[in-house]
């Protein structure tokens, strides 16, 4: 991995596919971009960032769209998005910055609200 000025390795956010892909996205639409890469059989690593982009933009605004969607769809969803990060970790086994490294730790510990069996004896009480 290549470093910039800084010394601090380039992500795929600053290289130049990511900037073809955003003036792809400028020139088509978010949304023809997002039909043009789901349509496709393999993505490439910009093509992958771009679409998780996007998830957590929608997923993060909770809007009332996304509310009338089946909760098991959206489960879904989110078990796919899981078992490709589980992959990439599995397989990249990266090295990550302590920030990143707490910063995923956090929201991981966060997500596993549900999974704990005194979290899970609750939810089965008020069921």
């Amino acid at each position: 991995m290549e470093n910039n000025i800084f010394g601090i390795p380039s992500t795929v956010f600053g290289s130049k596919e990511w900037s073809d892909l955003e003036k792809k996205e400028y020139e088509l639409g978010p949304e023809q971009l997002l039909d043009e890469i789901v349509n496709q059989k393999t993505w490439s690593n910009v093509e992958i960032l771009w679409v998780l982009k996007r998830l957590i933009y929608f997923y993060g605004k909770k809007d009332a769209l996304l509310k009338k969607a089946p909760p098991e769809r959206l489960m879904t969803n989110m078990m796919d998005v899981l078992r490709a990060f589980y992959i990439v970790f599995d397989i990249g086994d990266p090295e990550l910055d302590v920030n990143l490294r707490s910063y995923v730790c956090t929201k991981l510990a966060d997500a596993t609200w549900g999974i704990g069996s005194s979290t899970r004896e609750y939810l089965y009480k008020i069921k």
